[in-house]
């Protein structure tokens, strides 16, 4: 492992998505079924390995920022210096989908370059753990899924996201493994120095080209 880097992480989008519990599980391996809304912000620090062939230890910053409409004038100040930022909805929640548009366009706002991004779906524990044979998708369906697994991945790829991942905070599914995505590629394109934490301004993270550039999920 080389030395343990410090790197400013988000998580957004609406409330009640399930921001909160992916962070507690990811940072504390915690999962909480009666945790309430954040109020503002709150932040934690944790350790990952990359999933680089020769891995680095990364630490994190990670912010947990309210979805409330009530805070979203509180905690723009708190997209600046961001290194990469998690954009979460709901799996059984529909509108917390429809509202991905806006948390993408508060990021362009208060970003001067848009962050890494990776798209999460929470709460896949709740949709029905029943694989429909004849789905060449591989979606697990039910009645409580309201967002198909095709349309997460086209979102995704729409809006130059890394990757989009499905996860279990309750069930400690692909939590993990969506952050080190995240730590992975932020550790590979971010120049961090002692006294400050500079992101690195990658051409196909940049506004004015980010619509001629395709990126594949992983």
């Amino acid at each position: 492992m080389e030395e343990e880097l410090a790197y400013k992480i988000i998580v957004i989008g609406s409330v009640s998505v399930g921001k909160s519990n992916i962070t507690s599980r990811f940072c504390d391996n915690a999962y909480y079924p009666d945790i309430v809304p954040t109020i503002g912000m709150d932040f934690k620090y944790t350790t990952c390995a990359t999933l680089d062939k020769t891995p680095k230890s990364v630490r994190l910053q990670v912010w947990d920022t309210s979805g409330q409409d009530q805070f979203v004038s509180l905690t723009t100040a708190f997209y600046r210096n961001c290194q990469g930022a998690l954009l979460c909805f709901d799996l059984t929640n529909r509108t917390s989908f429809e509202d991905l548009d806006t948390w993408f366009e508060l990021l362009e706002k208060h970003c001067v370059v848009l962050p890494p991004l990776l798209l999460v779906g929470c709460k896949l524990d709740l949709v029905q753990n029943e694989v429909e044979e004849d789905n060449c998708e591989g979606n697990i369906i039910g009645s409580n899924r309201q967002i198909a697994r095709s349309e997460g991945d086209g979102w995704a790829r729409r809006h130059g996201c890394l990757c989009y991942i499905e996860t279990s905070a309750k069930e400690n599914l692909n939590v993990s493994f969506a952050f080190q995505q995240l730590a992975t590629y932020v550790a590979n394109s971010t120049t961090l120095t002692a006294s400050s934490q500079n992101v690195k301004q990658p051409s196909h993270r940049l506004k004015d080209n980010r619509e001629k550039q395709e990126k594949k999920c992983c």
